[in-house]
């Protein structure tokens, strides 16, 4: 029964059209250098290791980016003895890009609400996925608009 299943869900990935995002894109060719670090530190822990997975050491195409990141919490709403029960947690992004003498930048702003959980330790793990996410979501943004950089 679960090598059937198996095979069918194999056949229906194969099948729907599946591919990596950055498959046939030219990823490889660009070398991201990261000049300088500001802001929130887990965030620029995870920007920097996402940024070495797409950087290509033997690349001509050489990208220096100075990172400037900013996560905040706020409280939305509160409950009738004055406890949070809903919080909106921002993730702000700032890449200041030098490449070939000429310099961009990229600002992205990531946004999500939340509720508050009893248990303060599930609370702390899903505000870390949340912040895991907006640090993907900013890379993916980073690394497309250095491709287009790339192309011109």
């Amino acid at each position: 029964m679960k090598k059937t299943a198996i095979f069918i869900l194999l056949i229906f990935i194969y099948g729907c059209g599946y591919t990596a995002v950055y498959k046939n894109t030219k990823t490889q060719d660009l070398k991201i250098n990261v000049v300088s670090v500001e802001g929130n530190l887990e965030m620029n822990n995870l920007l920097k290791n996402q940024i070495k997975l797409f950087s290509n050491d033997n690349s001509g195409n050489v990208f220096n980016v100075d990172i400037k990141t900013d996560y905040k919490k706020m409280v939305l709403t509160k409950d009738a003895k004055g406890i949070a029960t809903n919080y909106k947690l921002d993730g702000i992004f700032n890449f200041k890009i030098n490449f070939k003498d000429k310099e961009y930048s990229i600002n992205i702003n990531e946004s999500f609400n939340i509720q508050k959980n009893s248990n303060s330790y599930e609370q702390r793990n899903y505000e870390k996925k949340i912040r895991e996410n907006f640090v993907r979501s900013a890379i993916d943004k980073l690394i497309k608009k250095l491709m287009t950089i790339n192309d011109n």
